[in-house]
């Protein structure tokens, strides 16, 4: 009998390469954390028109987010093919690099792209909001606890 693994829903991205069939969960996963941080920075920061400011942001949020976790996973995909330095989300010398440079990529895409409209005390503080709260904490889950 063949046996079924079930992954998390906030999977490490860089194991999409590895389970393309989990994009159908880790997108939609992505996409509602994304809508929770900005209402709730919204509702913080004490922003009006909410409801207008979520429908002009959030695509870009996610893709934002998307494309910064590509980074990391990038970063960590060469260290571990090209440089041959340990397996994949098992050394925190290749994990916490990629976590910091998608928080990075988060940060600064967000400030220049999304936010730009924006007062620049709210345009900081929702990037870095976005920064802290979405960066891809899960790189940091060792490939080896699902592996053995």
């Amino acid at each position: 009998m063949k046996k079924t693994r079930l992954y998390n829903v906030l999977f490490p991205f860089w194991m999409l390469m590895l389970f393309p069939q989990t994009w159908i969960v880790v997108l939609p996963g992505n996409f509602i954390i994304d809508s929770v941080v900005l209402m709730i920075a919204m509702r913080i920061l004490k922003m009006e028109d909410r409801k207008l400011f979520y429908k002009r942001k959030i695509i870009k949020i996610f893709g934002i987010g998307i494309l910064s976790d590509i980074a990391g996973s990038a970063y960590m995909v060469f260290m571990m093919m090209v440089l041959e330095l340990g397996r994949m989300g098992d050394e925190f010398y290749i994990t916490v690099p990629a976590l910091i440079i998608s928080s990075v990529c988060i940060y600064i895409l967000n400030y220049v792209f999304t936010f730009r409209d924006c007062d620049k005390g709210i345009r900081i503080r929702l990037a870095m909001t976005f920064a802290i709260a979405t960066a891809p904490y899960t790189f940091l889950i060792p490939s080896s606890l699902l592996y053995g």
